[in-house]
C-alpha cells in the first residue's frame, strides 16, 4: 500500500466532505490507473468494512469506487470490482456490485467471476446468478455460472432456494438505472387491475385471525426494510373464514376483520389483480426499498418477493419454490386502498390481498412509507 493510500484510509473518518477523495479516484481512472483505485477500495474495505467506525464517509467513497470499476468497459475491470467487494463481503456491497455488473456487461464478460476463488467472495456470484436470472439470462449459456451453482454446498445459501429461471408470473421486472454517481429506479407501483365492485348486502362470514409471528414475517418480507430502515408501517396478517368469502364482500371484509389500515373506513376500494402484477409490486418494493431504506437490489429483492408470496398463500416453511408457484397461481389476487388515514399517499403505498381457492383464507399485506 502506498503512503498516499494509507493516508487516505487513516483520515477518512475525520473528513467533513469526501469530494476530494472521489475526485482523486476519478483522475486515477482517467489516467488509466485503475489498479490504484482498486488498491484504495481494498484498503478501505479491510479497514472499515462492516464496521461503524467508517461512518458515512466509507460507503460514500466505496460505492463510488465500485461504480467506477464495475461500469468501466474493457477486460479486467469486473475482476477488479470483485477484489474490492471481497475486502468487505458482509454488507450490501456484493448486492450492489452484482446489480451494477449485470446491468452494464454482457453475461459472457462475467464468466471469470464464477471461477473457484475468483475475487475471494461467495456472496458476489450468488447475487450475480440471480441478477442474471431476473434479466432473463439463460444460465445454460454461461457454463461457468451453471457449474458454480451446481456445487452441493452452495445449496445452503439463502438465494439457492430461488428458481434458476424466471417463472411465468415473473415478467420483465422494474430494474434500477445505474450511472456513475447514483442509481435511479421507479417508485413502487400498485397491484391493481380491474375494479371490484362491492355489494351492500354481501355478508362477511365469521372469522378468526391465523397470523403467527412466522407467517406475519413471511407475508411482510418484501417490505421489511420499509420499517427497519425507514419510516414505514406494515400490516401483514391472515384470516380464516367459517364460510367462503364472496368476492362482493371483500371491500367490507377488510374493516370487518379489524385491519389498522382500514380503521375509520366502512369499506375498502378493492381491485382485481394477477400473480404477475402482485409479484412486480412486491419485487419493486423490496428491490428498491422505501423512502430511506437501502435497496435489496435484484437478487435479494427477488427472494423477498417470493417469501411474501409464500407467506400470503400459506406455504409451509419447507415448501419449494415450485410448490409456492403452484399455490400462487391457484389463489385469487387483489389490490386495495383506503381513504386518507393510515396510508401516507406520497409514493410508497402497497395493498395486496390473496384469497385461497376455497375462499376461506384471506392474506393481507399493507405497507406505507414516507420521507
Amino acid at each position: 500500500m502506498t503512503e498516499e493510500i494509507a493516508g487516505i484510509v487513516r483520515g477518512l473518518p475525520e473528513l467533513k466532505s469526501v469530494t476530494a477523495v472521489r475526485e482523486l479516484a476519478e483522475r486515477w481512472m482517467a489516467a488509466g490507473e485503475a489498479d490504484r483505485v482498486t488498491e484504495l477500495g481494498v484498503a478501505l474495505g479491510q479497514a472499515y468494512g462492516g464496521r461503524a467506525k467508517g461512518g458515512w464517509q466509507y460507503p460514500s467513497v466505496q460505492h463510488q469506487l465500485l461504480r467506477m470499476l464495475a461500469r468501466t468497459p474493457g477486460a479486467g475491470y469486473a475482476d477488479r470490482a470483485a477484489r474490492l467487494v471481497a475486502a468487505d463481503d458482509g454488507g450490501e456491497l456484493p448486492r450492489l456490485a452484482a446489480s451494477l455488473l449485470a446491468s452494464s456487461r454482457r453475461p459472457a464478460d462475467l464468466a471469470t467471476l464464477f471461477r473457484s476463488g475468483a475475487g475471494g467472495s461467495e456472496e458476489l456470484p450468488a447475487c450475480l446468478v440471480q441478477e442474471l436470472v431476473v434479466r432473463g439470462v439463460d444460465l445454460a449459456a454461461l457454463p461457468s455460472a451453471a457449474e458454480w451453482v451446481s456445487a452441493p454446498y452452495r445449496a445452503r445459501h439463502p438465494l439457492a432456494w430461488l428458481p434458476l429461471t424466471r417463472f411465468r408470473f415473473e415478467l420483465d421486472p422494474p430494474l434500477p438505472r445505474h450511472v456513475l454517481g447514483w442509481s435511479g429506479h421507479s417508485l413502487p407501483g400498485d397491484a391493481s387491475r380491474a375494479s371490484l365492485p362491492g355489494s351492500a348486502v354481501a355478508s362477511v362470514p365469521a372469522w378468526t385471525e391465523s397470523t403467527t409471528a412466522a407467517s406475519g414475517a413471511a407475508i411482510g418480507a418484501a417490505v421489511r426494510n420499509w420499517t427497519e430502515d425507514s419510516n414505514g408501517d406494515v400490516e401483514a396478517r391472515a384470516f380464516e373464514f367459517a364460510e367462503p368469502l364472496a368476492l362482493a364482500a371483500l371491500p367490507a371484509a377488510l374493516p370487518a376483520v379489524g385491519l389498522d389500515c382500514t380503521e375509520g373506513h366502512g369499506r375498502a376500494a378493492v381491485t382485481e389483480s394477477s400473480p404477475a402484477a402482485v409479484w412486480e409490486a412486491l419485487f419493486n418494493a423490496a428491490s428498491h426499498g422505501g423512502a430511506y431504506s437501502s435497496s435489496e437490489y435484484g437478487a435479494y429483492g427477488r427472494l423477498a418477493a417470493w417469501r411474501s408470496l409464500a407467506g400470503m398463500v400459506g406455504a409451509g416453511e419447507g415448501a419449494s419454490a415450485a410448490v409456492v408457484a403452484e399455490l400462487v397461481e391457484a389463489h385469487r389476487w387483489f389490490g386495495f386502498s383506503t381513504g386518507p388515514g393510515w396510508f401516507n399517499r406520497i409514493a410508497w403505498d402497497l395493498g395486496v390481498l390473496a384469497l385461497s381457492p376455497d375462499g376461506r383464507r384471506l392474506a393481507v399485506l399493507a405497507a406505507t412509507d414516507t420521507d
